[in-house]
């Protein structure tokens, strides 16, 4: 027998449980998607920094170089006027790929330049080669999947340029181009145990311990303060990479295309 039926406020009543067991349903769902979601974000981040343990360098290929847009990067030019390395020419840092999958070949350039190594990337549009990135660094992975093509590239810090860059270049099959650039102080050793999302705040140092000096730096005269990387001015949360003692060497982003890596406690 039907009470429900009979009776309006059961009716109701019974409406209402079936409207929260709907809604429990779906924000369980969400939740698993979150998860899932964050997840893979983490894997994909651990993924990623492991490359500064173990690079994966390009395997040079210039097949069909001869056949492509002409282009004359500024790296050409050093080659001509400094003749380095021995035995070398320009064309032998260059690699031909499809990043797109659009059945154009592509180019990079990835080698010695002035005053860095430097990496060119040219998307062909089958009339010109476009540069969709020009910075100095080297390629230490590239990546081809189904819907876009990843690539890695690490400026190391050298001289009066305390801070080292490690670039992500993401282009889809679309040709839209995502970057994201994770800062460094030096060329440490970025030690990765587990990978894990932490809440915290405070200031974010290039090494594990409180230094708060302030020296005028010799190479620019500005006003250095002590192992200052950053601050973190509110509750945010962070990506823990390793720890050492009360130090946790964290990943903190500040937007979608910049981020750093330093010591918090």
């Amino acid at each position: 027998m039907n009470f429900c039926a009979k009776n309006p406020p059961l009716r109701q009543a019974a409406n209402r449980y079936a409207a929260f067991i709907m809604k429990l349903g779906l924000t369980i769902i969400f939740l698993g998607l979150v998860t899932g979601l964050n997840a893979q974000s983490l894997t994909d981040i651990e993924k990623r920094l492991r490359f500064l343990e173990k690079s994966a360098p390009l395997t040079y290929d210039t097949t069909g170089f001869s056949t492509l847009p002409k282009v004359k990067y500024l790296c050409d030019e050093h080659f001509d006027a400094y003749e380095f390395p021995e035995n070398k020419k320009t064309e032998d840092y260059y690699h031909v790929v499809d990043l797109n999958n659009d059945g154009l070949k592509d180019l990079i350039y990835s080698g010695p330049c002035l005053p860095y190594d430097q990496t060119g990337i040219f998307l062909n549009d089958g009339k010109s080669l476009k540069l969709i990135h020009g910075y100095p660094g080297e390629v230490v992975s590239l990546e081809k999947s189904i819907d876009k093509t990843t690539i890695n590239i690490l400026k190391k810090s050298c001289c009066c340029d305390y801070y080292s860059d490690y670039i992500q270049v993401t282009i889809w099959n679309d040709s839209r181009v995502d970057k994201h650039q994770i800062t460094f102080f030096g060329n440490p050793e970025i030690k990765i145990d587990k990978v894990t999302e932490l809440k915290t705040k405070g200031v974010l140092r290039t090494s594990p311990e409180v230094n708060d000096i302030k020296k005028k730096d010799d190479c620019s005269d500005q006003i250095m303060e002590g192992n200052h990387l950053t601050r973190i001015d509110k509750i945010t949360t962070v990506v823990q990479l390793s720890q050492s003692g009360q130090w946790k060497l964290v990943l903190y982003s500040v937007d979608k295309e910049n981020s750093y890596i330093g010591w918090i406690k």
